[in-house]
């Protein structure tokens, strides 16, 4: 059975609305992160770890993932173009022993592997970023780091 894969010049793109209303249905009770709104923080949508979510919050607890990861994303309606930017901020213990804030940004590639309630989970923001790759490619857009 073969099928058909339309090539990019044969997808109409879809207005940016459409886009956001896509991306917002990919957020899935099985899977570990959500996309929400992300104009209170000055963006068009934002990704982040379930840490309201009970079951999630443990599992992500258990493997020591970061809490703080987020992926920003802006809709450039002009370009066609989806821009997304990561940033992870954690505090971390000086040469002198006192807590700073460090903060890392662009396109992380994180993972983390670990068992929690005798589950064994593979977290990876890899998992993110294609699943939001797919969407957007899905629909004549283009995905890249916000430079």
């Amino acid at each position: 059975m073969s099928v058909d894969v339309p090539s990019d010049a044969e997808v109409l793109a879809v207005g940016p609305r459409q886009l956001r209303e896509r991306l917002l249905q990919l957020n899935d009770p099985a899977i570990a992160w959500l996309i929400r709104d992300g104009s209170p923080d000055g963006v068009d949508l934002i990704v982040e770890w379930k840490t309201d979510d009970p079951d999630w919050r443990q599992v992500l607890e258990d493997l020591e993932v970061p809490l703080s990861y987020q992926m920003h994303l802006h809709l450039d309606p002009d370009t066609r173009e989806l821009l997304f930017h990561d940033r992870l901020v954690q505090w971390r213990r000086d040469i002198d022993d006192r807590w700073v804030e460090c903060c890392d940004t662009g396109d992380l590639h994180l993972v983390w592997s670990g068992n929690s309630n005798c589950r064994h989970y593979l977290i990876s923001v890899e998992h993110i970023k294609v699943a939001i790759w797919q969407c957007v490619h899905d629909v004549g857009w283009d995905y890249r780091v916000s430079g």
